[in-house]
């Protein structure tokens, strides 16, 4: 590539750098070139003296790559890098700046900047409030520039849900077209579709690619596809295939709204109805309402979040009163058996750095009014195990055959609600991006929005699974052998095997 013009290779690679919208997420698998193609389109306004470009990663560390691979690039061009600054500066006076947002208030940096192209590179180690921000600073003061967001990823990291979400989701095109490759022959990919935010009426589009589809590495280094075809599964089915739900560290693999959602129904009255409660100031707080059917099976049927709209990281900073008072309006005709909570809504409020009390507890405000809580079980680890329970599938097996003649769910949430985007809807969302602590694997992550894991901890601690009483039967006895053999010949009919060999086979 040093001695070399870059191009775009038909396809996927082309489509990214060619594509009008406003946004372009070039986003799947590794391998397909998407930071060469970052780079190159961030190129597009340099002949213009006033153009302004800007290309970010999270971290200063990471940003190293960018700036190497921008050396194989800009020189060509007539770039100049002045390495004080991270800046590329070019004959007709425009500039490419590349940076880093390494914490959340880092983006701050970038306010004022005027901006008429901005490149995200593994834009899912980025908050959604980061990308947001930055994107508020694209814009210009004179004719003649574009303004454009491009951005690449491969699934995973902490940003994996809001990135599917706003491209892959929403923008995920559905018709595929032949193209004529390098070699010749003739390759499909999908046709990326325009999507026009309602709200703000800007366009943007993804672009989906594997390794198959840069030429580049499958002839300088054909075995690469071999090696990600050595990953582990999750790992394989992200970088190799550019699978978005699937990802690394995700806590509750089990969730599936295919298996666990449902439209909204009218409860019976005879279910026993409980609420959980997490509270929160500057942090959001949550409520969220559970039925339990004479089955044991949980039902989540209405949730609230108390955010500030589009930032699921900042509270309403209600008082407690107003939250109690936003409770009691919520539920009021319903007949709530019970609600628990926090175990810290029964800490006083006291002065930092003192042990004055500065105000009530929350429970003791929401006493006032009439609303009354029961201390929720707050063991982390037991509680995300029930959780883990709760989520698995109950299965009926066979006492005879041993087979599993039914699967059943133990719990089911309504997909929407009427609280929109802070209703129940937020709650699939949260549980799906659920991450592990890396320090700890055996918790979540408590840095992301965690209120409705709580609530959800709470609530199932409240009305937990219990094991099953397991009959056991001495080995070697009568009652033994005889289910091992009829087990043994259902296996032998319907595998076509001897006896012989389904004994061996089975348990």
């Amino acid at each position: 590539m040093e001695d070399e013009e870059w191009y775009p290779h038909p396809g996927p690679q082309r489509a990214f750098c060619t594509r009008p919208e406003f946004e372009v997420f070039f986003g799947g698998a590794k391998g397909p070139g998407k930071t060469d193609c970052l780079i190159a389109e961030a190129l597009r306004g340099v002949g213009h003296k006033w153009y302004k470009g800007l290309i970010l990663r999270r971290t200063f560390p990471r940003l190293q790559e960018i700036i190497d691979r921008c050396w194989n690039i800009y020189p060509k061009v007539g770039g100049e890098y002045r390495s004080s600054t991270h800046r590329w500066m070019f004959p007709s006076g425009a500039i490419i700046t590349l940076g880093h947002v390494q914490h959340e208030d880092s983006k701050r940096d970038y306010h004022g900047k005027e901006f008429n192209f901005v490149g995200f590179d593994e834009l899912t180690e980025f908050t959604e409030t980061q990308y947001l921000f930055i994107l508020a600073n694209v814009r210009k003061s004179k004719d003649g520039l574009p303004l454009r967001i491009r951005a690449t990823s491969n699934p995973g990291n902490k940003g994996h849900l809001w990135v599917k979400n706003r491209f892959v989701d929403t923008c995920q095109p559905k018709r595929k077209v032949k193209y004529k490759g390098p070699d010749g022959e003739y390759h499909e990919m999908f046709l990326p579709e325009t999507y026009i935010d309602p709200i703000t009426g800007t366009s943007r589009c993804f672009v989906p690619a594997t390794v198959y589809d840069n030429p580049s590495i499958m002839v300088h280094d054909p075995l690469y596809v071999k090696r990600l075809e050595g990953l582990p599964q999750i790992d394989r089915l992200r970088f190799l295939h550019g699978v978005w739900d699937v990802f690394e560290g995700q806590v509750f693999t089990e969730l599936s709204d295919h298996l666990h959602g449902c439209d909204k129904f009218e409860i019976p009255a005879e279910w026993t109805k409980f609420m959980s409660f997490d509270w929160g100031y500057s942090r959001p707080w949550g409520a969220f309402w559970w039925a339990l059917d004479f089955d044991n099976v949980l039902y989540l049927y209405r949730a609230y979040y108390g955010m500030t709209d589009g930032d699921p990281n900042k509270g309403t900073r209600m008082t407690n009163t107003q939250i109690a008072r936003k409770i009691r309006r919520i539920d009021e005709q319903e007949n709530i058996k019970f609600r628990v909570a926090d175990p810290a809504c029964w800490s006083p409020t006291k002065i930092k750095g003192s042990n004055q009390v500065h105000g009530p507890s929350f429970v003791e405000d929401a006493a006032r009014e009439k609303l009354y809580f029961l201390k929720a079980d707050n063991d982390r680890l037991r509680g995300k195990q029930q959780v883990h329970q709760r989520f698995m599938l109950d299965e009926e097996i066979d006492e005879e055959t041993g087979e599993v003649t039914e699967r059943r769910p133990r719990f089911v949430a309504f997909r929407t609600d009427e609280y929109g985007k802070q209703g129940v809807s937020r709650w699939w969302n949260e549980m799906q991006a659920l991450y592990e602590d890396p320090k700890n694997p055996e918790d979540v992550d408590t840095d992301q929005p965690d209120e409705g894991y709580d609530c959800t901890r709470y609530a199932f601690m409240a009305r937990p699974i219990k094991p099953r009483k397991q009959v056991l039967v001495p080995p070697g006895s009568f009652q033994a052998e005889r289910k091992r053999l009829i087990r043994a010949k259902n296996y032998a009919r319907r595998h076509g095997v001897s006896l012989g060999v389904a004994y061996s086979r089975i348990r």
